[in-house]
């Protein structure tokens, strides 16, 4: 493991700018993630609209804080958002996303990104990052993907394919974030994309829950040990989908087989997540008792 993470730092020194992931922290502002929810928001609506017919559009929803913009062609589509001169954000910035329709160029069961930019300023200088591997960024290709899905099969009718489920799972198992938060966030987005699949509710209903048991982690999950933030992170990027995905690629009689099998699998990921959440309450209970005592011995001793 620590090979790869070496092996990465390496290839990232000598990468081009232009082709190197921007980092994390330039996008964790508010303004940024309200941005990006925003941009999630108007593709899924038009997702939903969407009729089945290939047709070209060009929209925009303009904000006072941002501009999206959206093309779409025969060829590719084409995203663009812009921060206004209003914007509050820390660091302001222009993103351009292009995507090959599938039916023109496919990469893992999906459009190939054709372009994945994003141009900001800081320090007085203009900068160029790639987006392709952005976790922040992962919703809004989603969203791009099925809406290139929806304009030739049509939105609410038509199932999310068990392709662009695929392709979620690599993205999560080639994910290198250790940011718990934008692990969960991505979980979250996989646990809708599998409900599309009108599965069994009690299996459904136990993702829902190791989701919510997960979110439970986040303000403290640095006390927990290197063991157990390792399982967490493996549940959310590997496990899960792995498992989800092989049980939704079986036929329908070999699924009811295996409903029972996957259930307790994932009840099993559930008891381990509120053992943790459970081990975390000892620790907060223990700081809370050594404060007591620190506080005791500052102020309670006497002075005289």
């Amino acid at each position: 493991m620590l090979k790869s993470i070496q092996d990465s730092a390496f290839m990232r020194f000598f990468t081009p700018s232009h082709k190197k992931t921007i980092d994390a922290h330039l996008l964790s502002d508010d303004t940024t993630s309200r941005v990006i929810a925003d941009t999630e928001r108007f593709l899924s609506k038009l997702v939903d609209k969407a009729d089945g017919r290939n047709q070209k559009r060009n929209l925009r929803r303009k904000q006072k804080e941002w501009t999206i913009k959206l093309r779409i062609q025969y060829k590719f589509i084409k995203l663009q958002i812009n921060d206004s001169k209003y914007s509050s954000s820390p660091v302001h910035k222009r993103v351009t996303i292009t995507i090959h329709r599938k039916y023109i160029k496919a990469e893992n069961g999906v459009g190939a990104i054709k372009e994945a930019k994003i141009y900001f300023l800081k320090d007085g200088r203009s900068h160029v990052r790639s987006l392709k591997d952005s976790p922040q960024f992962r919703g809004i290709f989603y969203q791009l993907f099925r809406l290139d899905h929806a304009y030739v099969h049509g939105g609410k009718q038509v199932k999310t394919s068990l392709e662009l489920l695929s392709n979620q799972e690599k993205q999560l198992s080639a994910s290198y974030t250790d940011d718990i938060r934008l692990l969960v966030e991505e979980g979250k987005r996989y646990v809708e994309t599998v409900k599309q699949f009108s599965i069994d509710g009690l299996i459904e209903n136990r993702l829902i829950r190791i989701i919510q048991h997960t979110q439970k982690l986040q303000d403290d999950f640095h006390f927990l040990d290197f063991e157990e933030r390792h399982t967490v992170r493996r549940m959310l990027r590997e496990d899960i989908p792995k498992l989800l995905n092989m049980y939704l690629s079986l036929s329908l009689k070999h699924q009811l087989e295996q409903k029972e099998n996957v259930f307790v699998s994932l009840s099993k990921m559930e008891l381990t997540l509120i053992t943790y959440t459970q081990s975390l309450e000892e620790v907060r209970l223990e700081h809370m008792n050594h404060l007591i005592r620190l506080q005791s011995k500052r102020y309670g001793a006497d002075k005289n």
